[in-house]
């Protein structure tokens, strides 16, 4: 039987992303999931590395991050270590040369249980793909109208009354409540009550079934 795996392997092998900080940013230990993703990225090879400062990392230099979810994040990660939260997520758009990339950001703290923090654990996990199916789920969402209720229509002629009290052909209605649009053709029935020379062809066999 092999050995089980010590906990350093199974850390590496996440998918997401983790750095384990000191209270004051410094990196104690990070997975290699980062380290990756930050070089297929073209971020700094230097900022991820034990010893250095992930925290002033983002304060100088930011610009791949919009400003305002790193000044939020800033302040929330604040209040975590001064023990007024017990954690902390948000989602963060990083801009670069291959296209937004975004991630599901988590700040939690380590430490003695009743004591204030003595670091941060940081994870951020990949949410790209699906906020690309939210966006596209959005998109085809706003094409699309539904009706609902009661639809008063003439008994005689099939017109459809409107919220403004104007009666107008179903394919009117339909079209101004819907994104639907109408070709024109005469159902089987319609041909033998009004052409009834030409009913004859409709009983003939399909090449499918000769």
């Amino acid at each position: 039987m092999n050995p089980s795996p010590s906990w350093k392997e199974a850390f590496h092998a996440l998918n997401q992303s983790i750095a384990i900080l000191a209270v004051d940013g410094t990196v104690a230990y990070i997975n290699r999931t980062w380290v990756n993703r930050a070089r297929l990225f073209g971020l700094s090879p230097f900022w991820d590395r034990p010893g250095n400062n992930l925290l002033d990392y983002l304060r100088g230099h930011n610009h791949h991050l919009q400003q305002e979810a790193v000044q939020e994040l800033f302040k929330h990660v604040s209040l975590v270590l001064g023990g007024a939260l017990p954690a902390y997520a948000t989602e963060l758009c990083l801009t670069v040369p291959q296209g937004d990339h975004w991630f599901l950001a988590e700040v939690t703290p380590y430490g003695e249980e009743g004591q204030l923090p003595q670091g941060l654990v940081v994870t951020c996990t990949d949410i790209t793909r699906l906020k690309e199916q939210i966006h596209k789920m959005e998109h085809d969402l706003s094409h699309i109208r539904t009706l609902r209720g009661l639809l008063p229509i003439c008994a005689v002629c099939k017109k459809i009354k409107d919220e403004q009290d104007i009666w107008s052909t179903i394919e009117a209605y339909l079209i101004r409540h819907t994104h639907a649009e109408f070709t024109h053709d005469i159902c089987p029935d319609c041909i033998r009550a009004l052409y009834p020379k030409y009913a004859v062809f409709l009983d003939l066999p399909s090449e499918g079934e000769q």
